[in-house]
């Protein structure tokens, strides 16, 4: 299952010739990703101002499969690809108005020690709301 955010392309995010800025991509990836926390109703911004651990993004890649344009609006659908005891791994793929896949991306998200900077577990907050986007329990974006 996956949970879906929508986004329109603007002008912010293209380069001269009105197409995507490569960054750009996992930018929107991570606004989506923010929209996903939303919804699950752990905002990125109260989770950031708790003691916990945090789930800095450790690895990044993207495919540009064909360009997304100025004015496009996407649908971002975010797929749960991995789940280990220390980090997972979230899928997004961009689709234009039509379905058509137009980019693709991957973000692994480790669990951190904000204090230390080591390594520790995934909270067992973080793998409910995994489960949720797993079993497609949450309304879309």
């Amino acid at each position: 299952m996956s949970w879906t955010h929508h986004k329109p392309i603007r002008l912010h995010h293209t380069d001269a010739a009105g197409i995507i800025f490569f960054p750009r991509l996992l930018e929107l990836a991570h606004e989506a990703y923010e929209a996903l926390l939303d919804a699950l109703g752990f905002p990125l911004a109260q989770g950031l101002a708790t003691d916990g651990p945090i789930l800095p993004i450790g690895r990044c890649e993207a495919d540009y499969l064909r360009p997304l344009k100025l004015g496009m609006t996407v649908a971002i659908e975010i797929t749960v690809l991995r789940e280990g005891n220390r980090s997972f791994t979230l899928g997004y793929v961009f689709r234009d108005e039509e379905g058509t896949e137009m980019a693709r991306a991957q973000t692994v998200h480790v669990g951190m020690d904000r204090r230390t900077g080591k390594s520790v577990e995934l909270p067992d907050m973080v793998r409910v709301g995994l489960k949720m986007v797993k079993e497609g329990n949450i309304s879309a974006g």
